[in-house]
């Protein structure tokens, strides 16, 4: 689309003041060639920019913003000043990434000019950047094969139909319209793999940035961003992969694994090129843990990543997020950040063939008490990697299913802002409105927009006390769709329980294999009257307060 309005009418100019330029030397007690550390430094203003909407942001950004009525000239996007990044630019040897949505740069410095750069008039803040990168993924394979196997078959059909893919693909869903953009470490093999000819052949990659290296080129170094993109797009002669084949693509590399301190700014730096690309969804299968382990700050406003994910939402993207493979560090164990931000979709991992919570999967709730994660999906997939085939683990791979979800389900409902798409996809999910901080609502079925025998829940047991005993009669269960879409997916039958406090915190949460039992007996003796105790069990919940 042209525009035939004089440039003036797209431009926001403010009075501009000079900068001061600084010397900076040593102070007593330090040395000229102290050992570099990584700082954000913040600034006071963005007077004297000049920033026009339509000439930086894509189209598709344009469009997002005017149907969410999001303003085209908020002062988040305008430029750091360039006078403020020149002046940083001579104090370090490494680069300097500049965010807008902050008004700050990421460098590297000494500590004492750290201290110096507190002086200037300019700087608001020098905050040291104090991330550790945490790779979603369990574990790398070491075995590749060729094409699916009958060893592979289950995991295969598992991997879509978990959350009724079917649904979707039989109603000609698959994306399309929708841009993901990825991050990730690398898409090494993408160019050449089978299963993603169809991306360059319809030219769904729209846009490429490596943010390490300043260069469109990203497929090199890793391939976990391979095996990620394939579980959303890959299509394989036996089927596809993934559930969004036909969505838009941006990929930007952002992180390098074999750097143990690798820090934020170029995540932060690439969700700022997503939205100025037109991203309708962000998919991020990394998080970040601090170097001092302080797991009470994963509260969605201490890290920049969170409040950049928060701003991203604001602005109309659906931010997805793995929760992380801390689930086993005893130091640890909850979610990373940015899972932990209030509006990004957080996605745990589930095991195959269980489908109940990977021990590696990061845990809830968030610092603050919120409710993390929100969905789970199968933590187990078969991935394209370089070459060839693989079977990997990880919440890595988890998110990338919600995300291809969520794209074929936007696809459906266009007229959804992307926080109705996100309440959605939780309705959606196979324990809702049950939740407990292990699984979060469940997995995430497309059934339920389009079968109202899967979306409307009928008792499926009765709760009774006897005996200082809670009783949960199960009753005689009918198939509710006989068609093989809807059949009991795992062997085993679970029934999931939790204990509330009065403030509807949950204090325990419980999975009981029933093994054939038809009654379940739980002893209530010496719990606190006004507690509550919920239950569910095959898409029905119930609760009773003691």
């Amino acid at each position: 689309m042209k525009y035939s309005l004089p440039l003036a009418a797209f431009l926001f100019l403010l009075t501009v003041n000079p900068v001061t330029t600084v010397s900076i030397l040593p102070a007593d007690g330090y040395s000229a060639t102290a050992s570099q550390e990584s700082f954000w430094v913040f600034f006071t203003d963005k007077e004297g920019v000049a920033f026009d909407p339509y000439a930086y942001f894509d189209e598709k950004a344009i469009t997002r913003r005017k149907a969410l009525d999001v303003c085209l000239y908020d002062p988040l996007n305008f430029p750091v000043k360039e006078e403020y990044i020149r002046e940083m630019e001579k104090l370090t040897d490494g680069p300097v990434v500049a965010s807008r949505w902050f008004n700050a740069v990421h460098l590297t410095l000494c500590r004492f000019e750290a201290m110096a750069l507190e002086e200037l008039d300019f700087v608001r803040e020098v905050r040291p950047a104090t991330m550790r990168l945490v790779p979603a993924a369990a574990g790398f394979p070491f075995v590749g094969f060729s094409a699916i196997g009958k060893e592979h078959e289950k995991l295969f059909h598992a991997q879509k139909s978990h959350m009724y893919a079917d649904y979707f693909g039989d109603r000609g869903l698959d994306g399309t319209g929708i841009r993901i953009a990825v991050f990730d470490a690398g898409f090494r093999g993408v160019k050449t793999h089978a299963a993603f000819r169809h991306l360059f052949e319809n030219d769904q990659i729209i846009a490429t940035w490596d943010f390490h290296r300043q260069r469109e080129n990203v497929y090199v170094s890793s391939a976990h961003g391979t095996m990620v993109l394939s579980a959303i797009a890959g299509i394989l002669d036996e089927g596809s992969l993934g559930m969004a084949t036909g969505a838009e693509f941006l990929l930007a590399r952002t992180e390098i694994f074999r750097e143990p301190m690798a820090e934020e700014q170029y995540w932060l730096a690439a969700v700022e090129w997503a939205d100025k690309k037109g991203a309708d969804i962000i998919n991020s299968s990394l998080g970040y843990i601090f170097h001092r382990y302080f797991p009470e700050e994963m509260d969605g406003r201490t890290s920049l990543v969170a409040r950049a994910a928060t701003i991203a939402a604001q602005k109309g993207i659906l931010v997805v997020n793995a929760a992380g493979n801390m689930g086993n560090n005893d130091q640890w164990r909850i979610i990373v950040t940015p899972a932990d931000a209030d509006s990004v979709l957080t996605v745990g991992a589930l095991e195959f063939p269980s489908m109940l919570r990977a021990s590696y999967s990061s845990v809830g709730p968030a610092a603050d008490g919120r409710r993390k994660p929100n969905v789970s999906a199968l933590g187990t997939v078969i991935a394209a990697n370089r070459r060839r085939l693989t079977t990997v683990s990880g919440t890595s791979f988890a998110g990338p299913q919600v995300t291809a979800f969520a794209a074929c389900l936007w696809q459906n409902f266009p007229s959804m802002s992307n926080m109705d798409l996100f309440r959605a996809i939780e309705r959606s999910a196979s324990l809702h409105p049950y939740y407990d901080y292990a699984h979060g609502h469940g997995v995430p079925r497309a059934a339920y927009f389009f079968d109202d025998q899967i979306a409307i829940a009928r008792p499926t047991f009765d709760l009774y006390y006897k005996n200082d005993s809670l009783h949960i009669q199960l009753r005689d269960f009918i198939q509710l769709n006989q068609d093989t879409k809807d059949q009991k997916k795992t062997e085993n039958e679970y029934l999931y329980y939790q204990l509330k406090n009065e403030n509807g915190r949950i204090e325990k949460y419980f999975v009981i294999d029933l093994q054939n039992a038809d009654k379940v007996i739980l002893s209530i003796e010496g719990f606190e009257p006004g507690k509550e105790i919920l239950v569910h069990f095959r898409g029905y919940t119930s609760g009773i307060r003691l």
